[in-house]
């Protein structure tokens, strides 16, 4: 028990690092009295963002023109996206997943599912997962070969160009970029599959076979599969249980995106069926 509460600390500290004062007076309905609170205890917040009522006024937060939230972080919408989704599994047999584009079938691995939502860790590292592409970091990598010296731009969903960067970077730094393809193999396989099938099917499984993924299968299964790759490079950063389950974190991230980030019109997300 003591282990559990130790956990749910480190946890919460990490939510705190993220939080802005807006999100905790969001989070402490409103009333300024109460953000001092969460900010000496930042667990709370995860005890509030359990609540569904918090969860959902969090995610009917209202966006400028530009697509950016106007009174909370990316990082706390995506949570409470996270924590509502989690919620959702608890009690449920199965599940929904994709297999083929607007095709839904149920999966019955809803306990399983609804395991590896509810731990602390892995709901953090997903909602810090989504958050980090609110905005998408690009560059360019210079490389010599026989015809000379020549620029390659790349961004962070260009996963083979991004892996370009471990022949640039110190050893020490080469985590960090396995870490940056790990996350962007789930991002793609969970939150925008067609895009995935479209930029890797094909003749585009060799550009996957670069980066140790294998030569054949479903899209979203090799990006799996490189996804715990990648994350094995990474070390204790990553949770061991997403890092040995890499399928688990596609399909919850699925849910997410079906239930929060593209709903179905007027039906609330695939999970809302039957509730």
């Amino acid at each position: 028990m003591d282990a559990g509460r130790d956990a749910a600390k480190a946890v919460g500290r990490r939510y705190g690092e993220h939080l802005t004062d807006r999100d905790l007076l969001a989070l402490a309905g409103g009333e300024p009295d109460r953000v001092g609170p969460l900010r000496r205890r930042p667990e709370l917040v995860l005890e509030l963002l359990d609540r569904p009522d918090v969860a959902d006024a969090v995610l009917a937060a209202r966006r400028d023109e530009d697509g950016r939230f106007r009174h909370v972080s990316p990082f706390l919408v995506f949570a409470a996206a996270v924590h509502r989704t989690s919620r959702a599994l608890v009690g449920r047999l199965h599940a929904p997943d994709r297999t083929a584009p607007r095709t839904r079938v149920p999966i019955f691995d809803g306990p399983q599912l609804a395991a590896f939502a509810t731990d602390p860790a892995h709901r953090l590292h997903l909602a810090e997962l989504l958050a980090s592409y609110a905005r998408l970091t690009s560059g360019v990598v210079w490389r010599r070969d026989e015809r000379g010296r020549h620029a390659r731009r790349w961004d962070e969903l260009d996963l083979p160009a991004l892996a370009l960067l471990l022949e640039s970077v110190p050893a020490d730094q080469q985590p960090g970029v396995w870490r940056r393809i790990g996350d962007g193999a789930l991002f793609l396989a969970g939150v925008f599959p067609e895009y995935a099938e479209r930029t890797f099917g094909g003749t585009g499984l060799v550009r996957l076979s670069r980066l140790g993924a294998p030569g054949e299968g479903p899209v979203t299964e090799l990006l799996e599969q490189l996804a715990g790759r990648a994350y094995a490079r990474v070390g204790a950063a990553v949770p061991p249980g997403v890092a040995e389950s890499p399928h688990h974190a596609r399909r919850f991230l699925a849910l997410v995106a079906e239930r929060h980030l593209f709903p179905s019109s007027g039906s609330g997300g695939l999970l809302s069926a039957g509730r």
